[in-house]
């Protein structure tokens, strides 16, 4: 789960006919708000559906007849997967490309079969509701590997924040007899090798607002950005264009609404498009004409469609670029190096602080032309680091890395109350064996966040000690640590004391 608010696309190599939309494709838009269901309600899930289909039809690539919408209690169970088995199981052919969309409720529930001792559910209209593993096995069935999958819910618990609702309800599970659950790498273990966009990070809520938009966020912005994203001017909009527009907007939206919600994308995208420039036709043959010199100008062409990331070598826009990393002036053992598609850029460093990682290194590179990029950070003593970022004209795009020392792990995670919208400060986090002596414990910030910045790859045990505000009992909690990796921990504790 990346807390699978999550929005994924499938991608495969499709273009060998060089014919970006030959391809059939179709579409299936769920969203329910419960009215008249025994679950809670949300109030604009099913107009986020409506919006998603009118960008999807608009887009030009989707014939009337393959378009299915579920609507209000047609959200069940059954109508769901028959609609992807039995409907899409039967059209959908080997090169086809498939898009789905789902607004609702998503939640946690136990199951100690699960990865971490947790279940991801999206809510029906009514029970049964649908787990993360029968969704995975349901679109497993279709025969093509082109799908786009956009999940706008929660699995993690719910909130009430003033002006916003989160699409998601209760408390994230803990076990009975325990005052405290420790979850690692709480990522879906489903959808493999499909490229995966949430809606919100992990550990954070998805919401809908009222006015100004009267949308889920995500939803609001990214049925815009697929039909108006063309970030680097080349008259095309692609999956990644259109995400990192939508994540823009998003993460400013939630900020407004005092809500922390930044999208997330995995996975290779390159090679999809919501919107292709229409190709120039090549000019009629010349008629048989004397032997007299004739000058014939070059005609103005599109760029070609192609798997990869298009660029556009005429534009001339440019964006800002800055990069928060955990690399600390005394770990660093040397320069830094950063390049945008394999060539070098200088920039600006200056150390901030980075909440439980301490004062670490930021990077700015100015003048970075507009579109999708590679970015590869070379840092002595830490492994390369390459992100994929997107570039707006004119706008500062923010993107976060975090890493321990090569040959070494690190981990980081918060300590919440309930849900995973309140950090727990005060708490003493402690790993055995002792990771090392420069740093023995840590402890959660205001925020819930530590971090244990330099730590051997192997098995540890991880366990609290109360605050001065809750006396827990000790629970202790295997987990893994791998070298060149974050290992990142959720502890969430029950509510032992009242509310401030």
């Amino acid at each position: 789960m990346r807390r699978f608010i999550l929005a994924g696309l499938v991608l495969g190599s499709v273009f060998a006919s060089g014919n970006l939309f030959a391809a059939r494709k179709f579409a299936l838009i769920v969203g329910t708000n419960y009215k008249g269901s025994e679950i809670s309600p949300l109030g604009l899930c099913e107009k986020d559906a409506d919006a998603m289909k009118k960008s999807i039809a608009e887009t030009g690539n989707f014939e009337q007849q393959n378009i299915r919408v579920l609507l209000a209690n047609q959200v069940t169970r059954e109508n769901l997967r028959s609609a992807i088995v039995d409907w899409l199981g039967k059209q959908v052919k080997e090169g086809d490309q498939v898009f789905f969309f789902f607004a609702g409720h998503g939640q946690f529930f136990r199951d100690p079969a699960a990865k971490n001792g947790m279940r991801n559910f999206i809510i029906m209209f009514q029970r049964p509701h649908v787990s993360d593993d029968e969704l995975s096995e349901w679109f497993g069935k279709l025969k093509t590997k082109k799908a786009v999958i956009i999940l706008d819910c929660c699995f993690s618990g719910g909130i009430a924040k003033k002006g916003a609702a989160t699409r998601g309800a209760g408390n994230v599970p803990i076990p009975a007899g325990q005052d405290y659950a420790v979850l690692q790498d709480l990522e879906n273990v489903h959808f493999q090798n499909k490229v995966v966009i949430s809606s919100s990070d992990d550990n954070e809520t998805a919401i809908e607002l009222g006015k100004p938009i009267e949308h889920g966020i995500f939803t609001y912005y990214f049925s815009k950005a697929i039909l108006t994203a063309d970030l680097n001017g080349d008259k095309s909009i692609t999956a990644y264009e259109a995400f990192f527009k939508a994540r823009n907007e998003t993460t400013k939206m939630a900020q407004k609404a005092n809500h922390k919600q930044v999208p997330q994308i995995s996975g290779d995208a390159s090679g999809f498009y919501f919107v292709a420039a229409a190709a120039v036709a090549p000019p009629p043959p010349l008629p048989v004409l004397p032997p007299v010199p004739v000058v014939v100008p070059e005609p103005e062409v599109a760029p070609p469609i192609t798997p990869e990331e298009p660029q556009n070598p005429n534009n001339n826009k440019t964006g800002t670029l800055v990069i928060k990393t955990t690399y600390t002036k005394a770990q660093l053992g040397g320069g830094i190096q950063v390049f945008i598609d394999n060539e070098e850029y200088d920039f600006n460093l200056q150390y901030v602080d980075y909440g439980a990682w301490g004062k670490t290194a930021q990077i700015t590179v100015s003048k970075i032309p507009s579109g999708v990029h590679n970015v590869t950070i070379k840092a002595a003593g830490y492994s390369d680091q390459v992100v994929k970022t997107g570039i707006e004209p004119n706008q500062t795009t923010t993107e976060t890395i975090t890493c321990g020392l090569a040959g070494k792990g690190a981990i980081a995670g918060k300590v919440y109350l309930e849900t995973f919208d309140q950090g727990a400060e005060g708490f003493i986090v402690f790993i055995k064996p002792l990771p090392n002596f420069k740093q023995p414990t840590a402890t959660s910030r205001k925020d819930g966040s530590f971090a244990f910045t330099e730590v051997k790859p192997g098995k540890y045990t991880v366990f609290l000690r109360g605050s001065a505000r809750a006396i827990i009992k000790q629970y202790d909690q295997e987990i893994t640590v791998e070298a060149d990796k974050i290992t990142n921990l959720d502890i969430v504790l029950r509510r032992l004391v009242a509310k401030k």
